[in-house]
Order: C-alpha cells, then structure tokens, then sequence
C-alpha cells in the first residue's frame, strides 16, 4: 500500500474510531467519517467495503495501539521488586490507570466499551469479536495468574482464566464509574480495592 494510502486509510481510522466512541456505532454516518476526514467516498470505499468493515478495522486497530502503549508504559516503570507474579499482575493494573489517566482528555471513553454496550445485542459477527477482545485483556493476566497459583500452598479453587475475566470485569466497571462520576480517585480507589482482593487470594 502506497503511504499517502496508508495515511488516507489511518485517518479514517482514527476519525471513525473517535466518533464511535463519542456518538455510537448506530449514530455515527458514514458522511460523518468522510466530511471530518476529507476524503471521497470513492477513496473511503477503496479501504472499506462498508460501515461494518470500518467498525471491525478500527476495533483491530484500537486493540493494537491499547497493546503498544501498554507494554510502553510497563516498560518505563521501575523494574519490578521481585519475581513474585502477583507484582507482574500489578504492574499491568497500574499501566492501565496510567493509560485511562492520560486517555481521560480525550471525549468519548472507551470504544470498545461502547461499541460493547450498543452492538452487543443486536449484530452476532460484532459480539463475536468485542467478546474476543476481552478475552485478549483477560489473557494478559492469566499467565501471571496461573505462575501464582502454582506457588501457593492450596490451589485456587477458581479458574485462573475466569479470574482474569474477573479483572478485566472490574476494570471495566471501575471505568465506568469513574467517568461517570468525573473521579480519578474512585477509580484508583477501586484499581486498589482490586490489587487487595488478589492479593488476599493468592498470597497464602
């Protein structure tokens, strides 16, 4: 692909994914996406064959860059104390309130939160692959989760992927609250409320 292509297609990308998030899937159009990226609808149908293959590519997209700049911002903490995996599991709680502090500028929350919320009910093939993305949140949990298990003297009697569902659960819904209550604070209050939770489960 050519880069003025490359660049065409990334910025519908980012406009798209922008306005999914401020106004929804359903209430975002098409005209919408051309008019604030500037392009024809020719050079729009040229990378997309339409609004679902626009939606699916800017969750694609979406996943990946929520990947990169996580393991950036892990990356740039301090090194970790210790091997204890339960540390490891903090440390990407920590990169994702780092994350959603500096996000928090930006209006419209979550996309896929939001594409969860309005698609989930109404559009399989969406559903499908939201639920594959949290899976994927899940997943960098689980094998921290599985190495601390292991250490314990009494095994978990949950499942370490279920629990990791549990994370990612809380984490979501701590976002939520927080934007909805304009409160940085609850949600580090709740990202510490979580910490203590597995720590109490997995330390013994």
């Amino acid at each position: 692909m050519q880069t003025r292509a490359i660049k065409t297609r990334e910025r519908i990308l980012c406009e798209a994914s922008r306005l999914f998030a401020l106004k929804g899937f359903h209430d975002t159009k098409l005209d919408e996406v051309l008019k604030a990226t500037r392009v024809t609808s020719g050079a729009f149908f040229h990378h997309f064959s339409n609004k679902d293959a626009l939606g699916f590519a800017v969750i694609d997209r979406h996943m990946e860059q929520r990947r990169l700049e996580l393991d950036r911002i892990e990356s740039e903490m301090a090194p970790a104390r210790s091997d204890d995996p339960l540390q490891q599991v903090f440390r990407r709680l920590d990169a994702v309130r780092e994350m959603v502090a500096h996000r928090k500028l930006k209006k419209g929350g979550c996309v896929i939160g939001n594409l969860s919320m309005t698609l989930a009910d109404t559009h399989p093939a969406f559903r499908k692959r939201l639920a594959e993305c949290f899976d994927e949140m899940a997943s960098e949990f689980t094998p921290h989760l599985d190495e601390a298990n292991r250490q314990r003297r009494k095994k978990l009697r949950v499942d370490t992927a279920e629990l990791a569902r549990y994370i990612v659960t809380i984490i979501e819904g701590a976002l939520m609250l927080s934007r909805t209550q304009r409160s940085q604070p609850l949600l580090d209050q709740h990202f510490e409320y979580l910490k203590e939770h597995l720590r109490h489960m997995l330390s013994e």
